[in-house]
């Protein structure tokens, strides 16, 4: 067994430490776009707001790799600072702020106004990335450049797994931030602040601990969950996780907002039996399915009306786990439900089931599907397509049956009218009057051919009509918008970004080596960053949107660099015209091909296909940008190109809200095509020829991916 000297020499070597600094860089990375959302929710409605930062402020520190050395023992502070920042402030969303993509929110007031918090916390953010990639910026200059890369990107590929791993073991946030501390402490520079780092690290973990029990947090992988019970005199959280239900109501919360209560059936809200009341004497249903079934309240209701079969789907396996323990009917653990955790959307395209009813039960996500892309949990849901699949799934005289509460008219007016479309009758329409959501409108919708049957005047069931509103697909999926539109919070916010992009990119190098060297790297950068966004929408349509599909996704995206990595490593590519040509032939098919045309029964199959056309054009571009860059004299200054680009492209990226997600890719065409001709004169180098100089100190794919 190798003694404890040994260990701590194997740490201060430079390839351990490379592959070190880029897991924390990761790992860290991911914490924060999973912990900063639970506690600041207006973080949650801007995309890639965190990874934006994240990856600014690892370039930063790349390019200052020389200069100043040891910037990594302040991490330690500005860590704290932040994670204390959010704990005090935890502002969210003030519900009356129209534009945002969401469908209801909190009736908290920010304690922060959203123009100070934001641009604050992406201040905070990119520094703080400034200190270990600064450390990494300094490490990759002791290897040959690719093989740096190649540790780079292995180191990479851990944190993602372990990050993984922990959340699909529903470990507590404080164990990552234990994690973090743990990697960052080999980095320390020795001497008296060593210290004070260590404490301000321990005293990090010690923060989120605290707040994980004293909020008696739960940690899926999509959301902070706290249950509270609530009785008529008391309410109070409960520790998680408790033996036997009461026969009380419990509210769950998820990042710190009301996200859906257990009732008893008798206490229930009146909604969930409206379905099965407005059908009347009629024999029992056979078949139900219920989407977003939660925590069972919908299933309980459907189980007092006799249904004889339920398949219920939930995407959030800890939210059902808690449904199956506390609800009080116990409604997981009657024979008649098999209970799924699965993306609705996926589930329904894979079964050959039909049934009498489908029910869209309150699925309001108020969390994001990827931090790469605008779509929610629930955005394919609610698309053209979606209801169409349902459609198909529905018996001869089958119901499909929506309700939800909505903060605007507008919304009701838009479901109608893609109901209308889609099943050729306008549908019969609910209201419901909650008084503790007197500024909401609650709707029921009925559609499907089975309407024809429902007495509509005596169970107060109405015709909505339609009105021309533009109508969710899967390739706009945007529900919580009137019309294709750019809303002015997003334009701002990507304004903010891009100014203080320009500021610390200047500040790193000169504007005028910027401007000569970096004009390809630049356009390289903003076209990856657009095709992994429509990659990563596209595999959710094809497999689901889940988080294990979220990772395998950004699996493939590192397997396809690091096999570009290890292919320049060993073969030269002289002639960077043919790879062009090949990779905006890609491009082309990726346009071309319709999606559907990937949706083989067979899941390996239908990965092995889609993985090969959506990952090609990236492949493609890594062989290109690894053998420019070895060419380049400038590397930093090609770099920090990439970098800016990257940052226009993670900016573009919002422009799906105006194009839809299919149009990007005419985007990262044009831009792949300016890199050709501005690269003209770059060529590769001879293999075996001077190499040095080369800085690619990111943490992910070297033209700005992640």
């Amino acid at each position: 067994m190798k003694s404890r000297s040994t260990r701590l020499a194997v740490l201060h070597k430079p390839s351990a430490r490379l592959f070190l600094i880029s897991f924390l860089v990761l790992f860290l990375e991911l914490a924060l776009i999973r912990w900063l959302p639970a506690y600041i929710l207006y973080l949650g409605y801007f995309t890639n707001f965190i990874l934006l930062g994240a990856l600014l402020g690892i370039g930063t520190g790349a390019l200052l790799a020389n200069r100043r050395p040891g910037l990594i023992q302040w991490l330690p502070p500005l860590l704290f600072f932040l994670i204390t920042l959010a704990l005090l402030s935890r502002a969210q969303v003030d519900p009356r702020v129209e534009g945002l993509i969401y469908f209801t929110s909190t009736q908290l007031a920010l304690r922060l106004p959203p123009w100070v918090l934001l641009p604050l916390i992406f201040v905070i953010v990119s520094a703080l990335f400034i200190l270990p990639g600064q450390e990494l910026g300094g490490l990759f200059n002791a290897f040959e450049p690719l093989k740096a890369y190649g540790l780079n990107i292995l180191g990479s590929s851990a944190g993602i797994a372990c990050f993984t791993l922990l959340s699909f073991v529903s470990t507590q946030s404080w164990i990552w931030f234990l994690v973090v501390a743990l990697l960052i402490f080999p980095f320390l520079p020795r001497g008296g602040k060593r210290g004070r780092n260590v404490l301000l690290l321990a005293g990090t973990v010690l923060v989120v601990a605290v707040s994980d029990f004293s909020f008696s947090n739960l940690w899926s992988p999509y959301s902070r969950l706290n249950l509270i019970e609530r009785s008529a005199t008391t309410a109070r959280r409960v520790r998680i996780p408790r033996d036997e239900p009461r026969p009380v109501t419990y509210v769950l919360m998820a990042n710190g907002i009301w996200h859906q209560e257990f009732y008893p059936i008798e206490s229930s809200r009146p909604f969930y039996a409206l379905p099965y009341e407005v059908l009347g004497a009629a024999s029992p249903l056979a078949r139900v399915l219920v989407v977003g079934a939660g925590g069972g309240n919908d299933v309980a209701a459907a189980l007092a009306f006799g249904v004889k079969h339920i398949d219920a789907v939930e995407i959030d396996r800890r939210v059902a786990e808690l449904g199956v323990r506390y609800h009080p009917e116990r409604p997981y653990l009657d024979s008649r439900v098999d209970l799924y955790v699965d993306d609705a959307r996926a589930f329904i395209a894979r079964s050959d089931q039909t049934y009498d009813m489908i029910v869209f039960a309150l699925p309001d996500s108020l969390i994001l599907a990827s931090n790469m892309s605008n779509v929610r949990l629930e955005s394919f849901l609610f698309t053209r397509e979606s209801f169409e699949s349902v459609r198909s799934h529905l018996k001869p005289e089958g119901l499909f049956i929506l309700y939800n509460y909505y903060r605007s008219e507008w919304l009701v007016d838009k479901i109608a009218s893609m109901l209308s479309g889609v099943f050729g009758q306008p549908p019969l329409y609910h209201t419901y009057a909650d008084p503790e959501y007197q500024s909401w409108v609650f709707a029921t919708f009925f559609a499907g051919p089975g309407i024809s049957k429902l007495d509509s005047e005596s169970q107060g069931l109405y015709r909505r009509e339609t009105s021309p509103l533009s109508p969710s697909t899967d390739n706009w999926p945007f529900l919580y918008l009137q019309k294709p539109s750019l809303p002015p919070q997003y334009t701002a916010i990507i304004g903010m970004i891009l100014l203080l992009s320009i500021f610390y990119v200047r500040r790193s190098t000169s504007r005028r080596g910027l401007i000569r060297e970096g004009r390809p790297y630049f356009f390289m950068g903003a076209a990856f960053m657009l095709l992994e966004a429509k990659s990563i929408v596209q595999f959710f349509l094809l497999f689901g949107a889940t988080w294990l599909v979220n990772s395998l996704v950004i699996f493939a995206i590192l397997l396809a660099v690091l096999l570009a990595n290890w292919l320049v490593a060993r073969y030269r590519f002289a002639r960077l015209e043919i790879l062009y040509l090949l990779l905006l032939g890609v491009l082309a098919l990726n346009f071309a091909l319709p999606l559907e045309r990937l949706l083989f029964k067979s899941l390996i199959l239908r990965y092995a296909a889609s993985s090969a056309l959506l990952f090609s054009p990236i492949f493609l571009a890594n062989l290109i940008y690894s053998s420019l860059f070895r060419a380049t004299k400038q590397a930093n200054i090609a770099f920090g190109a990439n970098l800016f680009g990257a940052m226009v492209g993670g900016s573009v990226e919002y422009l799906a809200l105006l194009l839809g997600y299919h149009n990007l890719v005419l985007l990262a065409g044009l831009f792949y095509a300016a890199a050709f001709f501005l690269s003209g004169r770059i060529r590769p180098i001879e293999q075996g020829g001077r190499e040095g100089g080369e800085d690619q100190s990111i943490a992910r794919p070297a033209n700005g991916g992640d």
